[in-house]
């Protein structure tokens, strides 16, 4: 109705207030795809709709204000809000893998990749959407003109679509550790000391599936002080500061000149050093050591 040359107030006023909800109604989807609360951001970025919602009506019988003003207003606010979800909602995903790597010992960045690729259609998107609005629907009022904008944005939201259907993240435990009031007074020091003790006397870095849920529980504290000690004192995520072990325990291994073969050597590098795969063994281990497991065992024993 509103692309067509049938005057019709019910389909002018739907899609003014539709085409405003699309980008903040993508924003919460996104929220809910890495598992953040909705907050008030997308409350703010329906403002726009409802405006236009109460708005429109005024304009059209109680002449507050004539209509190309009003749809002036209409493609700013489209604008403000595909900017808006844009840059925030990078920020968002950069915030999730950070708080990932903070709570994982293993990389889970990979569990975001999804994202990324959904964030830079989710750009193609907004880009088109803001080239359409501008040229306005007088543009399309042609039926094979019209099928442009039609399939382009269709193909565009089915696989914004597709993409979040396809990604998973995992399901966090609450951190219901309070700290005791032991744990208000003790330092940053020496919560590090203690740290570092606990997971080296206890091995924790061999756990593959180890969290900083698990470790705080050990310590009797919690994610926030354990993640902050650790990002002080070493400048690295939880994430990283676990690698750092495991590397440093497969290296011990692969350096064992008792294995007869280098296949038996690697293979008990992967299975004992806590690592969750194969893949991510081996490129963790040349992350922190430049090196192959191959390259840095034969640089180790000399056997070729």
């Amino acid at each position: 109705m509103f692309f067509s040359d049938v005057e019709s107030v019910a389909g002018e006023w739907s899609y003014a207030v539709v085409n405003l909800c699309v980008y903040p109604l993508y924003y919460a989807y996104l929220r809910a795809l890495v598992r953040a609360p909705v907050g008030g951001e997308v409350p703010v970025l329906l403002v726009p709709p409802v405006a236009v919602a109460i708005l429109y009506p005024l304009c059209r019988w109680g002449g507050v204000m004539d209509h190309d003003s009003l749809s002036l207003i209409c493609r700013m606010c489209f604008a403000v809000q595909v900017v808006w979800v844009l840059v925030r909602g990078y920020q968002l995903v950069h915030t999730t893998i950070r708080h990932m790597d903070n709570t994982y010992s293993d990389d889970r960045s990979y569990l975001l990749r999804p994202v990324h690729l959904w964030l830079i259609l989710f750009a193609v998107t907004a880009a088109v959407s803001m080239v359409l609005n501008f040229f306005g629907r007088e543009y399309f009022t042609h039926d094979t003109i019209l099928l442009v904008p039609a399939v382009v944005m269709s193909v565009l939201l089915f696989g914004l679509g597709f993409i979040a259907a396809h990604t998973t993240l995992p399901a966090e435990a609450a951190d219901d550790s309070s700290p005791t009031a032991a744990n208000e007074e003790e330092s940053p020091d020496e919560l590090i000391r203690r740290i570092d003790a606990t997971m080296r006397e206890q091995m924790l870095y061999k756990r593959p599936g180890l969290t900083i849920y698990d470790l705080a529980k050990l310590l009797n504290s919690n994610r926030t002080y354990i993640s902050s000690a650790i990002n002080r004192t070493y400048g690295v995520s939880f994430s990283h500061y676990v690698a750092r072990q495991r590397v440093e325990y497969a290296k011990m291994i692969l350096g064992d000149t008792r294995y007869t073969t280098d296949k038996a050597a690697v293979a008990d590098a992967i299975a004992l050093s806590g690592f969750a795969s194969e893949q991510t063994f081996y490129r963790v281990f040349k992350q922190h050591t430049s090196l192959t497991p191959l390259a840095f065992r034969k640089a180790q024993t000399g056997i070729n």
